[in-house]
């Protein structure tokens, strides 16, 4: 009987089987097939109602820039560079973000647009003066 005992309390400090650790790894492999996606699927989704946001904000800066000098920020909002300091008078819209905002203007009014930078895969939206949003096949 000692002989049996022996060999089960030297079964348990030897440590895991391949078996063992192939069994944990496969596991590990599972979840992170399922959970990466997940993940990055949340990321995009983050960056893109932040993108909304950023564009609604031009929205109503616009309508407050024309308030003041009856007529819309043009030729000065053509770039996220030029929107920040022409309209917000500081950083507001990150020009290194996924996201490069313009203003476009139409004989009804503006358009806010959000275009993806290459590469990101993300969607591009935009929202006139009247807060109308298009789909990305209707933005200019």
């Amino acid at each position: 009987m000692k002989h049996e005992s022996n060999s089960v309390k030297t079964r348990f400090l030897a440590g895991f089987t391949l078996i063992e650790l192939l069994i944990v790894v496969a596991i590990i492999g599972i979840l992170s097939a399922v959970g990466i996606p997940a993940y990055n699927g949340y990321i995009s989704g983050t960056k893109e109602s932040a993108a909304k946001n950023e564009i609604k904000a031009i929205a109503i800066m616009q309508a407050d820039y024309f308030s003041n000098n009856n007529s819309y920020c043009i030729k000065d909002c053509t770039s996220t560079t030029k929107i920040n300091t022409n309209l917000f008078d500081k950083n507001t819209l990150d020009p290194s973000g996924d996201y490069d905002y313009k203003v476009v203007y139409h004989d009804s009014g503006f358009e806010a647009v959000a275009s993806p930078k290459s590469g990101t895969g993300l969607t591009k939206y935009c929202l006139t003066q009247n807060n109308d949003s298009n789909s990305a096949k209707n933005c200019p």
